[in-house]
């Protein structure tokens, strides 16, 4: 039950009186909610009157007192602090007001914990941030160091990776040069060969290989003699054969049973063909001398 039906449960007048002085009571409520919460939450009457009549000894030391507020209706006269005294002594007026004042209190109470709380929190996280914020700039650091280590790395990379280029673009310069040399040695190489194969053509045209010749190796020089004298001797060539006529002769091979093959390139091809011609002279000879055309 309020205070406020509290006071309606008096009288009529009374209720009127007190609803038309809200103000007077929020006065008085917002002195009791300033005073030590151990007097508001344990009020016992004889402490209430005992408080009552140290104020009432105040005023009578202080000076004269003052009178009373009083009201009248329907003949009856009401003094204002009594009734409102007594009004609020009631238990279920003054629970009323004590569970207000708690209500109060705990909203209060909550927002100071709350605002503690908080404040304890971050003066605990200050430190952690502090050691966060230390460990990240060495993290930090790290990096940046792992990072400038990495670039030289690159870097250096990149330069030989530019050197080796730049080598292997001048060999390949190189090669493309070989290449170019090289095709043109093929083709002075090609023209020598037929050069060649023309001397050799020819060199077959006037060439003639002996075999079965008796040689030692102390007239390996005298291959041009030996030729004249089988071409004189056993052949019967006239006009005779003189060494004037031989451009060149040489052994083939090497000298087995006294025996070697020559080979010899006549000064025309008229003087070869006349030995040619008679090599039949050769047959049945004791030393089975024979003739051939160069083939090769």
């Amino acid at each position: 039950m309020s205070a406020t039906s509290e006071l309606k449960s008096q009288t009529p007048e009374s209720t009127s009186l007190l609803g038309g002085s809200n103000r007077g009571r929020s006065s008085s409520r917002k002195r009791q909610l300033s005073s030590s919460s151990e007097d508001q939450m344990k009020p016992p009457p004889t402490r209430q009157r005992s408080l009552s009549v140290q104020r009432q000894s105040k005023v009578q030391s202080s000076g004269p007192p003052s009178s009373p507020v009083t009201f009248k209706t329907h003949g009856e006269s009401f003094n204002m602090a009594k009734l409102v005294q007594t009004t609020l002594l009631k238990p279920d007026v003054f629970q009323s007001i004590i569970s207000e004042i708690k209500t109060e209190l705990i909203s209060e109470l909550k927002t100071s914990l709350k605002s503690a709380i908080t404040e304890a929190i971050q003066d605990a996280i200050k430190p952690l941030n502090a050691i966060i914020n230390q460990q990240q700039q060495l993290k930090i650091t790290s990096l940046e160091t792992e990072n400038t280590q990495l670039k030289q790395h690159v870097d250096k990379a990149l330069s030989d990776a530019s050197e080796r280029y730049e080598k292997f673009r001048n060999l390949g310069n190189a090669i493309f040069t070989s290449m170019a040399e090289n095709k043109g040695l093929k083709e002075e190489v090609a023209t020598l060969n037929a050069d060649i194969e023309e001397l050799e053509q020819y060199g077959r045209r006037t060439s003639l290989r002996f075999h079965n010749v008796p040689l030692r190796k102390e007239d390996l020089q005298k291959t041009d003699n030996i030729i004249v004298d089988i071409a004189n001797l056993k052949l019967g060539i006239s006009p005779p054969l003189c060494v004037n006529d031989i451009n060149r002769s040489h052994i083939i091979g090497k000298i087995e049973g006294g025996k070697a093959q020559l080979i010899c390139r006549f000064r025309n091809w008229k003087i070869k063909n006349s030995i040619y011609m008679s090599k039949k002279k050769l047959k049945n000879n004791s030393a089975q001398i024979f003739i051939h055309r160069r083939s090769n």
